[in-house]
């Protein structure tokens, strides 16, 4: 009751939150819950719009969250339980802040009375654990300012450059009765698709039309259907061969592989790259670097353009001649007319553009060439490649196909630049188990794709919780384990520093073998079958994209083969 007698219609501050969810949109909220969140689960479990999506780990809510929000757009929620759930779910977050995914974490916090008093899975400092990871931190400090918090932190998630939110809501102030003064949604989207100045997208198309050996990189932030079209645009109008960005910083394919213009990736030591005049960097990082380089990643000589929503990626590693602030539509689109109207586009040579696309047709066919004999015959095990060959040819089009296969992970962009209609997302995070939880809720996120999620078997176990909901939500995603019974990449890591593995090395810090992986998929429920040949491999597939539910296929790969 107001002071002036005035009675004030109340709810309680988990049922208003749910609404305002509801108002932005959310379908999921992904969720490994704990007694602090008893409220919120009793309010979420009565709505007709959002359905609570239950996980045995936080790192699996984490990363469907950002499947989810990568294949959907819009923001996704992971509710996560006290400091020790949110401990569990910051490396799948870090995933989340590289692909600039709006994924807001709900962190449910004991009561403020015990807070002070280190009580049980209480900590002093919860913004300390998240700030490096997400766009902003908050913890409410009242029951009044929980809609006015959660709803900043959707907007702030959802505003350009988009990424993850973290906002602490202690158990007694989702309890509490609250007026029902929601703050309007749609008056709180902020659009922030945004352009630089006229004098710089200009000066760039004075330096791109002048080239003669232009290089576009296609970067993960170039994320829409506009986008895209717009970068087709500009590389017919310049000739201009298109590259991925490098495979370290790689979120996703963007380009149509089958492109007059689609020249593979980007690499330093491709002649394509190193010779280009003009480089331009249209969404994407430049760069991760995994070690120290002793050679810069870009060509010596030529003018570097660099197009990204977030200005603190501009001029990060390497100076930019032209820095270009914007999202890559807009940006591109006023570009492109610029280019057409002033005729700055004389007729060029196209040796460049034919020189780099026969470059890359050589590559990939060195890469993903069959070996002469076929080892199902010689009774040998399979080698990635050759596991990587087979699957343009068995995988229906129409696809999903996310990568966090580590070593493997260049191998399954290049199978998947061979397939029909094929959306491929990875994680330059290195964070082990994120494809897991990322294809689920990719799936979730566009029920109308199929999501094939290639797997290495030492992340496949960092994920297996995962398992658990797949089977029991019934999640149609097929995970393919490419199981070479190692962790390849240390084995690799300490070859290239010694110049030799032993065998005992190998046993001791290598060596993964002895789990039946689909014998494990089969004890949670899912069918699970173990693939030793190509046919074995090809029959697994058929079946499971004729499956209606959740499928693994464990295929056994060379335990010797550590990759690059």
């Amino acid at each position: 009751m107001s002071t002036d007698g005035t009675v004030i219609d109340m709810e309680s501050g988990a049922a208003e939150l749910v609404h305002l969810l509801e108002a932005w949109g959310v379908r999921h909220i992904f969720t490994c819950p704990g007694s602090t969140e008893a409220a919120f689960l009793k309010a979420a479990s009565a709505s007709e719009d959002i359905e609570l999506i239950l996980t045995t780990h936080e790192a699996i809510a984490v990363s469907m969250a950002d499947g989810r929000s990568r294949v959907a757009g819009g923001p996704s929620i992971a509710y996560l339980h006290a400091n020790v759930g949110l401990t569990n779910g910051l490396s799948h977050l870090f995933a989340a802040k590289l692909a600039h995914s709006p994924v807001v974490v709900l962190n449910g916090l004991k009561s403020t009375a015990i807070q002070n008093r280190g009580g049980f899975t209480t900590a002093e400092h919860m913004r300390d654990f998240v700030r490096q990871y997400v766009k902003s931190d908050w913890q409410v400090l009242s029951p009044t300012a929980v809609l006015e918090d959660v709803n900043r932190a959707l907007k702030i998630s959802t505003t350009e450059p988009q990424g993850p939110t973290w906002v602490g809501l202690s158990q007694d102030l989702l309890e509490a009765p609250v007026p029902r003064a929601r703050p309007d949604a749609e008056r709180s989207r902020v659009p922030g698709r945004t352009r630089p100045s006229r004098q710089l997208i200009e000066e760039a198309a004075r330096v791109l039309s002048a080239g003669t050996r232009v290089l576009i990189v296609a970067g993960a932030e170039a994320r829409t259907p506009e986008d895209v079209e717009e970068l087709r645009t500009l590389a017919e109008i310049l000739d201009a061969a298109v590259v991925e960005e490098d495979r370290r910083t790689a979120e996703r394919l963007v380009f149509p592989t089958g492109h007059r213009s689609y020249a593979g990736r980007y690499s330093i030591g491709r002649q394509s790259v190193s010779s280009a005049d003009v480089v331009f960097l249209v969404g994407a990082r430049s760069f991760i670097e995994f070690e120290p380089v002793a050679n810069p990643d870009l060509p010596a000589n030529a003018t570097f353009i660099h197009l990204y929503p977030d200005p603190a990626e501009l001029g990060k590693l390497y100076g930019t001649d032209i820095p270009l602030a914007g999202t890559v539509a807009e940006t591109l689109h006023e570009l492109n007319e610029i280019l057409r109207a002033s005729g700055q586009t004389p007729a060029r040579s196209t040796a460049h553009l034919e020189a780099a696309v026969e470059e890359n047709d050589r590559l990939t066919a060195t890469t993903l060439e069959r070996p002469p004999s076929t080892t199902a015959d010689a009774g040998k095990t399979l080698s990635v490649r050759e596991v990587m060959h087979s699957l343009p040819g068995t995988i229906p089009s129409g696809v999903t196909v996310i990568a966090d296969a580590i070593t493997s992970n260049g191998l399954v962009f290049l199978a998947a630049e061979q397939m029909e209609d094929v959306q491929v997302l990875a994680s330059a995070s290195g964070s082990l188990g994120w494809g897991l939880g990322a294809a689920l809720g990719a799936q979730l996120g566009d029920p109308n794709r199929r999501v094939l999620a290639v797997l290495g078997d030492g992340g496949f176990q960092f994920g297996l919780p995962g398992l658990w909901t797949a089977a029991r939500y019934d999640i149609p995603t097929i995970f393919l384990v490419i199981n070479n019974q190692s962790y390849a990449a240390v084995g690799a890591a300490v070859r290239r520093f010694a110049g030799t593995l032993t065998d005992d090395e190998r046993a001791s810090f290598v060596d993964l073998s002895g789990a039946d992986l689909a014998a494990i998929a089969n004890g949670f429920g899912i069918p699970g079958v173990r693939a030793r040949t190509l046919s074995e491999l090809g029959e697994a597939l058929r079946e499971a994209f004729e499956r209606s539910g959740p499928s693994v296929i464990e295929v056994m790969t060379d335990p010797v083969d550590l990759g690059p």
